[in-house]
């Protein structure tokens, strides 16, 4: 069993030395110091049918070549990854991440964003505040408190998307629940705008669309008129559309205002 051990111990040594890479040297790893099928293991197994003294003797013989190859095994990955660390500095020196010598671009911002950014920047500089509100909105703010009654026929034509099982949530019809909830945080006078996406069970189709973006604006002070409305919405049309937009007002109905106007503007065409 000694000259087994002996002869394990030689070609072990030289097998580890030979090794090329991590893949080589784990596989004869697990060939020679595997717990299962390893073969020095496999050697140390019969030491129990040894007698007393030999067994003595030729265990701590085995347990020194067993040090001697495990030791062997961790100078050698040592060196395997020192020298693949080292060959991997020598293709970073070569600028392997030289960008594409081709311009591309990263993209941009959706229309609607650039817009509505667009649009923020201009009533803020009319002295305007910009607001944000929840998207998951109450019964409450987005009807009751804007007086519409739970019969008012704009209910029915929003066809809202209410949360199930909580008949008094819903997914915002409008941006205007952030009238009554401005109001009740900053009161009067107030000016301001919010901008955001709102949700109907709409049939889609070019014209229509369940998710839909608004820009509602406001103003609430003593002396008020349309005059003045007119006046912040051909600011507007003129700044989207050029100095030399026009705009006029008609008379319209709605069901949920009084009195409701419609707004034209000329076409670029």
């Amino acid at each position: 069993m000694r000259s087994r051990l002996e002869q394990l111990k030689n070609e072990a040594l030289l097998a580890i030395a030979a090794a090329k890479d991590t893949l080589q040297l784990t596989e004869l790893e697990n060939k020679l110091l595997g717990r299962n099928r390893g073969e020095l293991n496999a050697v140390l197994k019969n030491l129990k049918n040894l007698a007393t003294d030999a067994k003595k003797d030729i265990g701590a013989f085995a347990n020194e070549v067993k040090n001697l190859v495990a030791a062997a095994f961790a100078k050698r990955h040592a060196e395997i990854t020192s020298r693949d660390w080292a060959a991997g500095s020598e293709n970073e020196r070569l600028d392997i991440s030289q960008p594409s010598l081709v311009p591309f671009s990263r993209g941009h911002l959706h229309p609607i964003t650039l817009v509505q950014r667009d649009l923020e920047d201009l009533f803020r500089a009319l002295g305007f505040m910009v607001l944000d509100g929840p998207e998951l909105e109450s019964d409450y703010y987005d009807f009751t408190a804007l007086n519409f009654a739970a019969d008012h026929p704009a209910r029915d034509t929003m066809d809202t998307f209410y949360v199930k099982g909580h008949p008094d949530w819903l997914m915002r019809t409008h941006t205007s629940p952030m009238q009554v909830r401005a109001l009740q945080k900053y009161g009067a006078p107030l000016a301001a705008i919010v901008p955001g996406k709102c949700f109907r069970n709409e049939a889609t189709d070019a014209r229509h669309e369940h998710t839909l973006y608004q820009l509602e604006g406001f103003m609430y002070d003593t002396d008020i008129t349309f005059a003045h409305l007119k006046g912040v919405l051909e600011a507007v049309a003129k700044h989207l559309y050029g100095p030399e937009t026009n705009m006029r007002f008609m008379p319209k109905f709605y069901p949920f205002v009084e009195t409701g106007v419609s707004g034209e503007v000329t076409c670029f065409l």
